[in-house]
């Protein structure tokens, strides 16, 4: 694992605010001598999952493309972070297509349903960014990572939830950094 993390951004907004608080993630995770690589998703050609279940046969995805290429280094990562704005109350769809061909990484054995990523001990941090004041209008962005997380046997150590970034943006928040490298020293990784 080498102290590697991956950090896959599904707001087409690069700079914007769940970029700029991933940004303040992966700037800590780095002091801590962590690799980060970081991934934006809407700069990737995207295919999406339509549910032919060839991964289900064949073990992998048919689609050979960048997701591909990200699920097959996620095998090998201490951490995941992932980012996503709240649309609609839900993530992005760079995000969904993201969650969605991680199906791959399951197998079933006699109807039980087990993930590659079961018992690696890996970790996530997951970022929502709503432009509303509060938890209903964020909806299911959040959740939507985590359950994802959850169910391949990922820890989620950070859920990070930023409401009213339409008042006040990231970058105006001088407090959001200051938080950010709180949560990050308070952890054991």
């Amino acid at each position: 694992m080498d102290n590697k993390w991956i950090a896959i951004l599904g707001s087409p907004r690069c700079g914007k605010n769940t970029d700029k608080i991933m940004g303040y993630y992966i700037e800590e995770l780095e002091k801590r001598n962590r690799k980060v690589k970081k991934v934006v998703l809407s700069d990737l050609e995207l295919n999406i999952c339509n549910g032919c279940e060839s991964c289900i046969r064949n073990y992998e995805c048919r689609h050979n493309d960048a997701i591909a290429t990200i699920i097959n280094e996620i095998k090998d990562v201490e951490g995941i972070i992932l980012g996503s704005p709240s649309y609609n109350y839900n993530v992005t769809s760079y995000m969904k297509i993201f969650l969605d061909r991680l199906f791959c990484l399951f197998s079933s054995s006699r109807g039980s349903w087990s993930s590659e990523l079961d018992s690696k001990g890996v970790k996530a941090i997951i970022i929502g960014v709503c432009a509303g004041p509060n938890e209903v209008n964020m909806g299911f962005t959040v959740e939507a990572m985590k359950r994802v997380m959850l169910d391949h046997g990922i820890d989620v150590i950070i859920e990070e939830s930023y409401y009213g970034a339409k008042r006040t943006p990231v970058e105006t928040n001088q407090d959001i950094r200051i938080d950010i490298s709180n949560k990050i020293v308070n952890l054991v990784i």
